[in-house]
This record gives C-alpha cells, sequence and structure tokens, in this order.
C-alpha cells in the first residue's frame, strides 16, 4: 500500500474514532448523533492528512501515468 493510501485508512479511522466519541458525548436523538459523528469525522480526518502534507511526509502527486 502507498503512502496516500495508508495515510487514508488511518485518518479514516482516527476521524471516524473521534467522531463517534463526540456523537455520543453530545448524544440526543439518533439522527443529531449520526450527524456529529459525519461532521467531526470528517474535520478530524482532514486534518490528518493537512498535517501530513504540510509536514511533509506525504505528496499528493500524480502524473499522467497515474503512476
Amino acid at each position: 500500500m502507498d503512502d496516500a493510501k495508508t495515510l487514508a485508512v488511518i485518518a479514516g479511522g482516527v476521524g471516524g474514532s473521534v467522531g463517534a466519541f463526540v456523537g455520543v458525548s453530545i448524544g440526543g436523538d439518533p439522527m443529531t448523533i449520526s450527524l456529529t459523528t459525519l461532521v467531526v469525522a470528517l474535520v478530524v480526518g482532514t486534518a490528518v492528512i493537512l498535517s501530513a502534507v504540510i509536514a511533509g511526509d506525504v505528496e499528493f502527486v500524480v502524473d499522467a501515468d497515474a503512476e
């Protein structure tokens, strides 16, 4: 698995875990929990990816041959 795929899996796992924790902590009806979980998961996952890109650990460069 290349770096970009590995980072996507890590970001998804971290984002989903944190999102679920926050969603359940806030509570409410199932729709509120689901929406909170989704929003927090997206924000945290994006932050994980951006921090790796800014740190220079992963380069998202695709050439014309998609290699």
